[in-house]
């Protein structure tokens, strides 16, 4: 196992923080992390996000665990089941589909331009996490291929130096984290095309080169479309077969 954890870059999105100590102002600060773990892959598809378990890992009380869960319910990022469960979608394929498609547009898109803006130390930064992830890969760690991939990709997004497409992409994150966390456990070999792709993608940023880049960037988004919608078909009879069985995420 990889021990070290990547150094993740900053998220773009401002750290969700409030003045004060109520139930508010918890609900805000945990829906800023709830964010973050679904982004990172730390819940697959069909994980059930249980009140008492969430509370216990902040440190707080119920209400506020309810009222964040219940805010990215409204936003669709999670969904509430039959019995009042909050747990995370299980896409179905064209919705699959469609995401990856308008992924590949936005993640091209800020490849082509990072190819451009980006710095020496932007650059060092990259070819580290890929580093990291393949070393990952190769012991088997899979959080350490899940972070280190999502701050490989992210720090190429900000060096796009473009906000509002770098909010566009986190947004679209929040339900590409538990696609991921469903392909990578398959194994190291169900992400093995990445190795090849994260090197294109790098070569491209190296010679400025954005269609290379670009191009990139969409093959390393569209090469686990099919995997991911079988995946998520077996997920599903799971479900359909054993409704008592609970997908869970990472341990914390």
């Amino acid at each position: 196992m990889v021990t070290n954890a990547p150094c993740l870059p900053p998220s773009h999105e401002a750290p969700i923080t409030a003045r004060g100590t109520g139930e508010p102002h918890r609900a805000l600060m945990i829906y800023g992390k709830l964010r973050a773990m679904l982004r990172d892959g730390r819940f697959g598809p069909g994980a059930k996000l249980k009140l008492r378990e969430l509370a216990q890992e902040f440190g707080t009380s119920l209400t506020p665990v309810r009222e964040a869960l219940n805010r990215l319910a409204a936003e669709r990022v999670l969904e509430t089941a039959l019995n009042r469960t909050i747990v995370v979608p299980i896409p179905l394929a064209a919705e699959v589909r469609e995401s990856r498609r308008i992924r590949m547009e936005l993640e091209g898109f800020a490849a082509a331009e990072a190819a451009a803006h980006i710095t020496a130390a932007e650059m060092e930064q990259v070819e580290q996490f890929q580093s990291e992830y393949l070393q990952a890969r190769q012991s088997g760690d899979v959080i350490g291929m899940q972070l280190a991939n999502r701050a490989f990709h992210f720090t190429i997004y900000k060096a796009a130096r473009m906000p509002l497409l770098l909010e566009m992409i986190e947004n679209f994150w929040l339900r590409n984290g538990p696609l991921q966390h469903l392909l990578h456990q398959f194994g190291p070999d169900s992400s093995r095309p990445s190795n090849t792709l994260h090197q294109e993608i790098v070569a491209g940023l190296h010679e400025r080169d954005a269609d290379r880049a670009r191009q990139g960037m969409r093959d390393d988004i569209a090469y686990p479309t099919d995997a991911i919608i079988v995946a998520l078909a077996e997920v599903r009879e799971t479900i359909r077969s054993n409704p008592t069985h609970s997908f869970t995420g990472y341990a914390p």
